[in-house]
C-alpha cells in the first residue's frame, strides 16, 4: 500500500542488507575500497570496526559481489560465541560443500586441498566473518593459523574480520598480538553528517524509482538526522514510519510535525513540549484527567512531619530566650550586690573600722610575698580580710596559688604556715587585738 500511494516499485527503506542499496558516502567508499585493495594485494586480514546499523553487513555483501568472479567466497555470520575452533573449521568446509572429517587433522587436510584447487584454477579464497567480536579468543588465534595456508609467492587464504568497536578493544589484548600484526588494514565506518543524511534518503528513493515532490521537508531532514545521529538503520526505521504515518493522513509530504510523533513513538529522544503531533491535531480534544490525589496517609505523614519541625523550633527558641532572660537577671542582681556590699573606690576605710562588713574589689598591692602563722580560732576569710584589706575570689586564688597544698579553703590547722601576696598592712601589725583576729566576712 506504501508503495502504491507514492509510486514506489519497491520498499525504499528496507531492512535487507541489499548491496544495491549501499551509499556511497566518503566513509563508505573509503572502507570499501580498503577492503578490496586488501584482497587484491594479497595481505591476508583486513579488519572493518564500525557501531551497530552503519551498513557493515551490506558492504561486506558488495565486496563479495565485487570479487565473485575472481574468488571462492565464504561468508560466516552470527557465530556463537561458545564455538571451538574445531568447529569453526567445519563452519568453512560446510559453506564449500565438503563434509567436516571427523579429527582436526583430517579437517586440516580437507581444507588444505580446497586452498590448493582453487590456486590452481585461478581463484583466490576469501573468507568474510562477520560480528567476529563475538568470536572466542581460542576461535580468533585459529583464524590466525588459517593465514598460515600459503606459498612463497602468497597467501593461499584472505581473511576479513568485521565487528563492532568491541573487536578493536579485543584485538589490543596481549593473547591476541600476533593476529593485531597480521592485520595489514583497519577501516572504519563514521556516522553520516546532515548532508549525507539528506543524500542518503533521496539515494534511497532514487534506488525505488521515485519521481516526484521531495517527499520530506527540509525541517523533517533536520530532525531525522537529529535523532538518527547519522546512523544508516535508525535513518531507514524514521522514514518508514513517517511515510506510513503521511499514507495514514492522506498527506503527500512529510514535515516535521510527522517526524517529531514517529520519533515520539520510537522513543529516539524525548518530544519537545512545543512540538505537537500530527495525530493529536486531528484527534478529537480530550477532556483533561484530574490529577492523582495524594494518599490521605501521605498528606498526614508530611503534616505531622512539619508540625514536628516547627515545635522543635518553638521549644528551642523558649530556651534560648529563658536563657537570656537568666543571664540577663544574674547581671543584675552581681550588679546590685557589689553597689550594696562594696563602696566607692574614692572612700577611704580606716583600719580600726569592722572589716567583717566590707569586701573592697580592689585587689592587693602585687609586691613580695610574705608569710604568717595560723592562730587559733582563725579562718582564711579572717586572715585574708586582716592582711589584704578584704576577702573575694581574686584574693582567695592569690592564695592559693602561693599555696598548692590548700585545697580546701575551709579547712586550715593552728600553727600552719601560709603564704600571701604582699606585705602586711601597718594597721594589721599594730592590731594585735582578739577583736581583730575575729572579724569575720559575711
Amino acid at each position: 500500500m506504501l508503495s502504491q500511494y507514492f509510486g514506489l516499485h519497491e520498499d525504499p527503506f528496507g531492512v535487507t542488507p541489499d548491496p544495491r542499496c549501499l551509499f556511497p558516502s566518503h566513509t563508505h567508499r573509503e572502507a570499501l575500497a580498503s577492503i578490496k585493495y586488501g584482497f587484491q594485494s594479497n595481505r591476508g586480514f583486513t579488519a572493518m570496526i564500525a557501531p551497530p546499523g552503519m551498513g557493515k553487513t551490506t558492504l561486506l555483501y558488495r565486496f563479495l559481489e565485487d570479487v565473485r568472479e575472481s574468488a571462492c567466497s565464504v561468508f560466516l555470520f552470527d557465530i556463537d560465541a561458545d564455538c571451538e575452533p574445531r568447529e569453526f573449521v567445519g563452519h568453512i568446509l560446510r559453506e564449500i560443500g565438503i563434509t567436516p572429517a571427523k579429527s582436526s587433522s583430517e579437517m586440516h587436510e580437507q581444507l588444505g586441498d580446497a586452498l590448493v584447487k582453487e590456486t590452481r584454477a585461478g581463484r583466490k579464497f576469501v573468507v568474510v566473518i562477520d560480528e567476529a567480536q563475538n568470536l572466542s579468543d581460542a576461535v580468533l588465534e585459529r583464524v590466525r593459523l588459517l593465514t598460515n595456508f600459503e606459498t612463497t609467492r602468497g597467501k593461499l587464504m584472505h581473511i576479513v574480520l568485521s565487528g563492532q568497536p568491541q573487536l578493536s578493544e579485543k584485538l589490543l589484548q596481549p593473547c591476541l598480538i600476533q593476529l593485531r600484526q597480521r592485520i595489514s588494514t583497519i577501516c572504519r565506518l563514521e556516522p553520516l553528517s546532515v548532508e549525507d543524511t539528506v543524500a542518503y534518503v533521496d539515494y534511497r528513493l532514487k534506488q525505488a524509482s521515485y519521481e516526484g515532490q521531495p517527499l520530506f521537508t527540509k525541517d523533517a531532514f533536520r530532525q531525522i538526522a537529529e535523532a538518527s545521529q547519522g546512523i544508516p538503520r535508525t535513518i531507514n526505521n524514521v522514514c518508514f514510519n513517517a511515510l506510513s504515518l503521511c499514507c495514514a493522513l492522506k498527506s503527500k509530504q512529510v514535515d516535521d510535525s510527522m517526524v517529531a510523533e514517529v520519533i515520539s513513538d520510537l522513543q529516539l529522544m524525548p518530544q519537545s513540549n512545543a512540538s505537537v503531533s500530527t495525530a493529536e491535531k486531528l484527534a478529537p480534544k480530550q477532556p483533561r484527567k484530574p490529577q492523582r490525589q495524594r494518599p490521605v496517609l501521605e498528606l498526614l505523614k508530611s503534616w505531622a512531619t512539619a508540625a514536628t519541625m516547627l515545635m522543635v523550633m518553638c521549644v528551642l527558641g523558649v530556651l534560648g530566650l529563658t536563657e537570656l532572660r537568666t543571664i540577663h537577671s544574674r547581671k543584675t542582681d552581681d550588679a546590685r550586690s557589689l553597689n550594696q556590699k562594696v563602696p566607692s573606690a574614692s572612700v577611704s576605710v580606716p583600719a580600726a573600722a569592722d572589716t567583717s562588713e566590707t569586701i573592697t574589689t580592689e585587689p592587693a598591692a602585687s609586691t613580695e610575698p610574705f608569710a604568717i602563722t595560723v592562730e587559733a580560732h582563725q579562718k582564711l576569710k579572717d586572715i585574708s580580710a586582716r592582711y589584704l584589706g578584704g576577702y573575694d575570689l581574686h584574693r582567695l586564688h592569690q592564695i592559693q596559688a602561693l599555696n598548692p597544698k590548700l585545697t580546701d579553703p575551709d579547712h586550715i590547722e593552728i600553727g600552719q604556715k601560709l603564704r600571701l601576696p604582699g606585705p602586711p598592712p601597718a594597721s594589721a601589725a599594730k592590731d594585735t587585738t582578739p577583736q581583730a583576729r575575729e572579724r569575720t566576712l559575711p
